[in-house]
This record gives structure tokens, sequence and C-alpha cells, in this order.
């Protein structure tokens, strides 16, 4: 029995040995793996480099070099060896993740490549998806088989970079941090492309590929403000059936008087800027929301013209100045060469060349801007530049689509373009202005908001909302003052609240000193707002400061704060000036990294401000008690 006893435990110790061994034989490829790796990394960060640079031809060229060396990464990984090795106690976790992290950037490598097959048919010089002004379905279909083919890889890629677990002690943090590395990448691109998906499926029908589809366009002026943007001005139809695009003639005041008439139209159910009177379908547009605005613009429209409308897209100078700062600049009969940098201030600011005698001639180009703007889009010419020019634009809402056709309004809205207000639960700015008169002086607004946030421990807050508004304009103007060149402002102040806020304290302040202040609230879809109203010489001033309780600015959780703000910008030619002020709780201090362009001040709090908000912005800061 002793010798028995001896010689089994030889056998298992040499047993033991032997696996051992062949574990350690096993795992001898996957040494190449971490330089292998790493190299296909620096690759796919140059490739994402140059293409963001516009340079398709070196961007691609590393993609290819990435592809090298994720096969060889790969051909380890997925081996035999690595699949034991896997299953194996103590190591196999490490080994799991390195095979996920592994697939997931295959996964990546092969967006690009088929990123790489999409650009020709999208984004080169010689594509031809769009051409003579219409949109070619077969290339579109074949377009955005690539894009949800490029969508799947990114989604696997998340996948198997979530399913990382990191904390294999003997890896260490090695593969924690390129997880959270790569995630960072990875997240936003799938999640803007999962976004997307509804638009994929939406586009070739919103085309024409089912039948005739008709767009309203307006082209509005941001010197004469609504809630939602300038009045529209010019109008003009769009026909697209099979691809092919058909531009109806620019209507105006003077070319098309009877679409400017008194009427009344079904409005949109419970708009509370909506007037049960006889209006101008330039007052269609006074609900601060394109989804209420754009529907409310159409009914106008169909009854006007008696034809029903599938969707509109309405967009302003501003607008269509950032598009042709990407596609260069315009001719104009009578005007010459219109650009990117003149465009706004000869459509809305030029007092001297717009006087009263001289409305025809700016009428003539505001005809002209709507044919320009969807020959610039349909013309394929840089294709890339134009959908960015198209975004910064949308983000800024001076460019809003809407559709009556929900999966075409979904897909609007996932692209940003539906033109909608926030819907957060927590806190947020939105301080809009409407002219009540003829004056287009709102050429001259600017604003300024000050939000002083004092939070409590349990995430609510008590906020101070003040809003200048500065009338920057001449106080003389050549000629004779009448209804377009009085600078004088004439407008409506209307501030939307956070969901469930209470006000405490409104206080209205003009050069004439402290006027009377409203502050009953009403209701917009589920969001209080409050309205005041002020005149505002030229070079003079009005403030109007909001006091108010937000129940959920943060939230709790344990001993962090979540502090969340979402802000919407009011598209005026000026852009807003917006100062946020955050003062924690006692005990509370900032942790993490802060948003860019936020800052910790010397007393622990949290402070951001811009000189010009580029658009709609949406914050998350986060503070830990130290008790």
């Amino acid at each position: 029995m002793s010798f028995l006893r001896r010689h089994w435990l030889l056998s298992s110790l040499g047993a033991l040995v032997l696996l051992i061994i062949g574990l350690a034989l096993l795992a001898l490829p996957l040494r190449s793996v971490p330089a292998d790796a790493s190299a296909a990394q620096d690759d796919l960060t140059r490739a994402v480099e140059a293409l963001q640079a516009d340079d398709s031809e070196v961007g691609f060229d590393h993609v290819a070099q990435a592809r090298v060396h994720v096969d060889d990464v790969t051909a380890v990984t997925d081996g035999i060896g690595a699949k034991i090795l896997s299953w194996v106690p103590l190591a196999g976790s490490g080994v799991r993740d390195v095979r996920d992290l592994a697939t997931a950037m295959d996964h990546l490598t092969s967006a690009m490549e088929v990123g790489e097959e999409l650009y020709p048919q999208i984004a080169s010089e010689d594509s031809q998806l769009l051409s003579d002004g219409n949109v070619d379905l077969e290339i579109l279909d074949a377009s955005l088989a690539g894009l949800k083919s490029v969508t799947r890889h990114m989604r696997a890629a998340r996948t198997h970079l979530n399913d990382v677990e990191g904390k294999n002690l003997l890896v260490g943090d090695t593969t924690a941090d390129a997880r959270d590395t790569a995630l960072e990448k990875v997240d936003p691109a799938a999640s803007t492309l999962d976004n997307l998906s509804p638009l994929f499926d939406s586009l070739p029908e919103m085309l024409g590929s089912e039948g005739q589809r008709g767009y309203v366009i307006a082209m509005m002026n941001p010197a004469e403000m609504k809630y939602s943007g300038g009045s529209m001005l010019t109008f003009s139809r769009l026909r697209i059936d099979g691809g092919e695009i058909e531009q109806g003639a620019s209507g105006d005041i003077v070319t098309d008087p009877k679409l400017f008439r008194l009427l009344h139209w079904d409005r949109v159910e419970d708009n509370p800027f909506s007037r049960k009177k006889r209006q101008r379908i330039t007052h269609a547009n006074s609900a601060p929301s394109w989804p209420v605005s754009g529907e409310d613009t159409l009914r106008a429209w169909d009854k006007l013209k008696k034809q029903e409308s599938d969707g509109l897209i309405a967009l302003d100078v501003v607008a269509m100045a950032n598009l042709l700062k990407a596609t260069g600049p315009l001719e104009v009969e009578g005007l010459g060469t219109v650009t990117s940098d003149n465009l706004v201030e000869i459509t809305a600011g030029d007092y001297d060349r717009f006087g009263k005698n001289e409305q025809e001639e700016r009428k003539a180009l505001n005809q002209a801007l709507i044919p320009a703007f969807m020959d610039r889009i349909f013309s394929g010419v840089d294709f890339i530049a134009t959908m960015k020019a198209l975004g910064e634009s949308a983000k800024g809402r001076h460019l809003a689509l809407y559709f009556r056709d929900e999966p075409a309004q979904k897909a609007s809205a996932s692209m940003g373009f539906a033109g909608d207000l926030s819907d957060t639960e927590h806190d947020y700015i939105g301080a809009f202005t409407q002219n009540r008169v003829g004056s287009k002086a709102d050429y001259w607004q600017q604003k300024r908001l000050k939000h002083d946030v004092r939070l409590n421990e349990d995430g609510s807050a008590r906020v101070t909302l003040r809003t200048t508004i500065a009338n920057t304009g001449p106080t003389q103007v050549a000629g004779e003052v009448h209804a377009y060149t009085d600078p004088r402002l004439d407008i409506a102040l209307t501030s939307f609240l956070p969901k469930g806020a209470e006000v405490r304290e409104v206080k209205l302040m003009t050069a004439d000193g402290e006027s009377e202040a409203y502050t009953k609230t009403r209701d917009y879809y589920g969001r209080e707002f409050l309205t005041n109203y002020m005149v505002v010489e030229a070079a003079e001033e009005g403030v109007l400061t909001v006091t108010y309780d937000v129940p959920a600015a943060a939230v709790r959780s344990g001993d962090t704060l979540t502090y969340h703000l979402d802000i919407d910008p009011h598209p005026t030619v000026r852009k807003e000036k917006v100062e946020v002020n955050v003062e924690w709780p006692d005990g509370f201090a900032p942790a993490g990294t802060l948003p860019e362009g936020w800052e910790t001040t010397e007393d622990g709090n949290s402070r951001w401000k811009t000189g010009a908000l580029k658009g709609i912005s949406s914050f998350e800061l986060t503070a830990r008690s130290g008790g």
C-alpha cells in the first residue's frame, strides 16, 4: 500500500508537470498578442485621424495595415491553445478577456473596411449617388446596406468590449484599461449609428421609392423671431418621385400674396401658442418646437394650396450661410457674389441697403435662396462637408425637418434634425423671444444667460436664471424709420422651466426701471413656461430674473450627487452668451473629470461660461460627499 501511495503521488505530480508544460507551450503564441494589438490600435487611430482630416487615401492605407496586425492577433486568440487556456483556472478569465478584445478589434477594422467600400459611392468626387439634382435609389440602397453592415460590426465590437471582465489577477488592470479606452471611442460611434438606424429604413421612401412625396420648404428671417425661429417669409414646395426631384417656384408676399392672406386652419391640439382667430401662415411657427410648429405650418399650407404635404424643411439664412461656407459662394442676379460672410447681413441686417424703397431687391435675394439651398444639397459636391454644415445648423436650431410619417420623423429626431425641445427630467435652460411688431430688429438682439444653481443633498435645487436682452442696434437709422428699419426691440420673452419647477420670484427691469412682471406659468406638453414683455431701445438692455425650485436637478446615489443640465438655444443671429454656476451642498466636492469647458472654482463649486453657445448642449457633473 505504501508503494502504491508513493507511486500514485509521483504519477500525479508528473501529470501536473506535464499539464503545466503543455499549457505553457499553448501560451507561448500569446506573447505576440500585445505587440500586434498595439500596432493595430495605432493604425486604426491614425486611420480615423486621417479620415477626419479628409485624407481618405492615407486613412484607408492605415486600415489595410491594421488588418494585417488584427489578423495576426485573431490567428492566435482564435487558436486551439487560446481556447483551451480560456477554461484554465486563474488564467482563463484573462485569456477570455484578451479574446474578446481581439474580436472587438476585428469588428472595428471590418467596419472601417466597409467604410472604404462605401466611400466611392457616397463621398468621392466620382460619386453618382447625387447627380443632376436627383438621387440614384439603387446606389442609395447599396449604400444603406453598407451602413447597416457598419452598424452591425460596431454593435458587435461594443458587445465584446462589454464582455471583458478585467478582473484577472494575473493580468491585472491591463485588459480593463484597454476595454475602457476602447469603449470611450466605440460607445459614442455605436450609439450614433443606433440612432441613425431608423433613417436607413425610412430614407428610400422619403425620397419617393414608393411613390411621390411632397415637402414644403420655409425660409426664415432671424431678424424677426418667433419662438421656434425666424419668421417664415418665403416658401416653396419640393416633389420627389423615385429619386427624381422637382422644385416649385419660391413665393413671398410679392410673388404669391394669396399665400399670406388671413385664414383659419385646424390648429394642433393643446398648443398654447396657437390663437383661435384668423392669422397668416407666418404665425404658424409660434410654438418653440418644430413637431408642433411644423404640423401647424403644414395645416395652414395645405388649406391655402389645397394639397396634402408629407413634411416641412424649415431653415434660416444662418443655415444657408453655413452651407455656403462648405460648398462655396452663390451668384445672385443684381447682387453678384453672395458668400457665407455677407449673406446674413445683406438679407437681414443691412439697414442702409434695404430701406423702404429697396424691398424688392431684398425679396429677390430671398426668392433665390430656397432653390440655391436645394441645388447645393442635391448637387453631390463635397457630400461630407455638406452634411457637417447641415448638422451644425440643426444643432443651433437654424434648420429643422418635420415629417408626418412616424418612422421618418423618428429618423429626423435620431439625426438631431427634429427641432424639438429637450425632454430632460432635470435642470433645463430655454429662454426664447418672439417679435411683437413688424420690426426686423431681432438681427441686433444679443442674449446673455446667467444660471445660478444651489443644490441640496437630495438633488433638488434653488435656481435663479437672469436673462439679459441687449439691443446692439444703431441709435440712428439712415433715412426714414418705418416698420422694417425701426431698431427698437418689442418682444415677448418666455422662459421654459425645468419639469416640476415652482416659481418663487420674478423681476423685470428695463432702462425705465422695474416693470410689472407676470408670475403665472402655463403648460407646454409637460413643461411649464413663463412669459413677460419688454421694449428695449437701441443701445439699451432689459433683464428678466426668475427664481424657482427644481425638484430633481440632480440625482443622489449613496455619497454621490450627479447634476444634469440641458440647454436649448434660440436661433438668433448672435449666439447666446451663457454662464452656469453650480453650488454643491456642504461637504460635497466635484469628482471625476469635468465636462469640456467646466472648471472648479476656488470655493470648490463648478462653473461653465461661453461667449457663444454653439448649439443644443447637455452636461453631467458629479460631486462626492467626504463624510
